[in-house]
């Protein structure tokens, strides 16, 4: 029965809920206020090029965060659609990208519930050991998706990232 009452308190959150970007933003930001807002950061845009569907992507370093590589912000009709968030340090062990994974995990739920599994597989492409593990969350016509990805050669090269992306409408 407590199950029951728990689930019809949280459900109007849960399906009210839209997912937010990160940093603050706002769904539809104006790519020359994101410009000034990373500027103020100390951000640096390395690169501005066209995608799909008349997107653009803004790859972007410089955002202090605990392993933060790179961020990318996609525009389309010059609204904010998108922000992709790419984590990936060298020195990290896989031990460390399955803590911090778990660690990003365990947030998302807390605030959207549990997640759906989009890929888990490990195989080989030609002389490579690809491994993909996925998670996706959707509300209110926004969806944010967890993804780890790891490349080992067989002479014991390792290229690991883990990438949160963030889709609006």
């Amino acid at each position: 029965m407590l199950a029951i009452v728990t689930f019809l308190v949280t459900m109007p959150t849960l399906f009210g809920l839209e997912i937010d970007p990160p940093f603050k933003l706002s769904w539809g930001e104006a790519p020359m206020r994101l410009e000034r807002l990373l500027a103020g950061a100390g951000a640096k845009i390395i690169l501005k090029h066209p995608v799909e569907d008349g997107t653009e992507a803004w790859e972007v370093e410089g955002i202090v965060q605990d392993g933060l590589k790179r961020t990318v912000f996609y525009f389309r009709a010059a609204a904010l659609v998108g922000v992709e968030l790419q984590y990936r340090n060298d020195a990290w062990t896989q031990e460390k990208y399955d803590d911090f994974m778990g660690r990003w995990r365990r947030t998302i739920e807390q605030r959207y519930g549990a997640g759906q599994l989009i890929a888990r597989k490990t195989e080989p492409k030609e002389d490579v050991t690809q491994t993909i593990v996925g998670y996706k969350w959707n509300h209110n016509n926004t969806a944010l998706e967890l993804v780890f990805f790891s490349a080992q050669s067989p002479t014991g090269q390792i290229f690991r990232t883990l990438s949160v992306h963030y889709k609006g409408t």
